[in-house]
């Protein structure tokens, strides 16, 4: 447990602390971004619009060795926002996102609010893919802010390298028989 999870408000003037080896070399969080080998993921998404990712390299003590010897040692950071904000009856937290998660391995644990600082208390969301058709089941169940709501970023780091393919929405003809998605495209 963390200083900032025992006291929220101390998130105005410290960042939440992240675990240094899932994100990519050279990454420093602030109150309210991550910063990247010197890009702010805040940024980022001002360019590029969400989901966004950018891929590094992890941490390792001797980086040139590891490549030369093959080692594994790719991390993306996805950085994505949340389209709709539920809470249900049975106190149950739901959080709709713009990306999909099935194809990638996010570090959930990881998974942290930006471009706001949140002094609410922490608790478990579940998040739900933003793909058209049904998505891939149990859905990740994350600790966050209490106040999440529509419009926030997230972000969180993934294994190895992965590409905007793999993380936006399908059209709803990738969850229909191959046989129907011909009828639908030539009828269109």
């Amino acid at each position: 447990m963390t200083l900032t999870a025992i006291l929220p408000t101390l998130r105005r003037s410290i960042p939440d602390p992240l675990q240094p080896r899932h994100w990519p070399e050279h990454t420093v969080p602030t109150v309210s971004d991550v910063v990247i080998g010197g890009v702010s993921l805040r940024r980022l998404v001002e360019i590029t619009g969400t989901p966004a990712l950018l891929t590094g390299d992890l941490p390792h003590p001797k980086p040139a060795q590891a490549r030369a010897q093959g080692i594994g040692n790719d991390v993306t950071v996805l950085v994505f926002q949340v389209t709709l904000r539920i809470d249900t009856d049975s106190d149950k937290r739901v959080a709709l996102t713009d990306c999909g998660f099935d194809r990638v391995t996010p570090y959930w644990d990881e998974c942290r609010l930006i471009g706001r600082t949140s002094t609410a208390k922490n608790t478990t969301i579940e998040l739900i893919p933003g793909e058209t058709g049904s998505a891939p089941w149990p859905y990740p169940i994350v600790t966050l802010p209490t106040d999440i709501h529509q419009g926030d970023l997230l972000t969180v780091p993934c294994a190895g390298a992965v590409t905007l393919s793999d993380v936006r929405p399908r059209p709803q003809e990738a969850f229909v028989p191959a046989e129907q998605a011909r009828e639908l495209a030539v009828t269109r």
